[in-house]
């Protein structure tokens, strides 16, 4: 396996070993970078395994948490990602503010005593939820952070084998061969949305005169709420953290908009422009904002 260290760690000590042996063995470690090896192949090598641990990414300031279990994922969290469970959850209107803040404030009592039920488990007990909508949301979360992942470009990985990080564990796993296919949509997607918003630097605002598209449109909450962030104009780094929608989503929907005429680049305000001419980026935000009259 090339750009990947495999270590047995055994009584406090460590011995290069040439492949995974069983648990019994010796607890294994494998350490690399993302230069040398993908997180799609760390990720099928795991799967293949049936491992149950967790992996580590580090680069620069940023760092990321995978745990597996019988070589699923389970979890998975990123310190660039901003959006919580709970805020994404009344963010759809599944539950109320007040009942997250109650939710969240038996989970604050419940630390105090030590007791180990995590957020989504109360908000079910409390009969705020189900367990298919949780199961739902902890999907999208997990492929959410695990896309954002996938665009690093470098930094080191390391997996712990036996961290089965069971406080993080609701029952919820995802298959490590749908992730990747899963990432690989987005990442096309994300391609396709670079050629006309380069960075989160590049800022939008309303159009002033919105194109033969936008006569009739359909926009969800969410896009209606971004389009009201923009009087003015932001940047879509703004738009992010106003939000608090993942970058990826924030762009997606940005680029259905310009695409429908409804937004126009600030630096081109005064610059016509034909919008028929775009390529079509495949997205369930995408269709929301395309003209329905013919």
């Amino acid at each position: 396996m090339n750009g990947v260290r495999l270590k047995r760690r055994v009584e406090n000590a460590e011995t290069p070993c040439d492949e995974i042996a069983p648990a019994a063995e010796g607890i294994v470690a494998l350490e690399g970078n993302l230069k040398d090896f993908s997180l799609g192949d760390m990720f099928r090598l795991l799967a293949g395994g049936k491992k149950a641990g967790t992996l580590y990414l580090e680069r620069d300031s940023a760092e990321g948490r995978v745990c597996f279990r019988e070589g699923r994922i389970f979890f998975a969290s990123s310190n660039s990602s901003r959006e919580s469970l709970g805020r994404r959850l009344v963010r759809a209107g599944v539950v109320s503010e007040k009942q997250l803040r109650q939710a969240l404030g038996l989970q604050k009592i419940q630390k105090k005593e030590k007791a180990g039920r995590r957020l989504g488990q109360i908000l079910i007990d409390e009969g705020y939820l189900d367990d298919a909508v949780l199961e739902t949301f902890m999907q999208e979360q997990i492929t959410d952070t695990l896309f954002d992942l996938f665009r690093w470009e470098d930094g080191a990985l390391r997996f712990e084998s036996g961290e089965t990080s069971e406080d993080e564990d609701i029952g919820v796993s995802v298959s490590v061969e749908n992730v990747i296919m899963e990432a690989s949509r987005r990442l096309e997607q994300w391609d396709k949305i670079l050629q006309r918003i380069p960075s989160l630097d590049t800022s939008f605002k309303m159009a002033a005169a919105p194109g033969e598209k936008s006569i009739e449109i359909h926009l969800k909450p969410r896009e209606w709420m971004l389009l009201c962030y923009l009087h003015g104009g932001r940047s879509v780094r703004e738009l992010v953290e106003l939000a608090g929608c993942t970058d990826f989503e924030t762009a997606r929907i940005l680029y259905g908009m310009f695409s429908a005429g409804l937004v126009e680049k600030c630096e081109e305000a005064e610059v016509s422009r034909t919008v028929a001419s775009l390529p079509t980026v495949e997205s369930a935000d995408t269709p929301t904002v395309v003209a329905v009259a013919s």
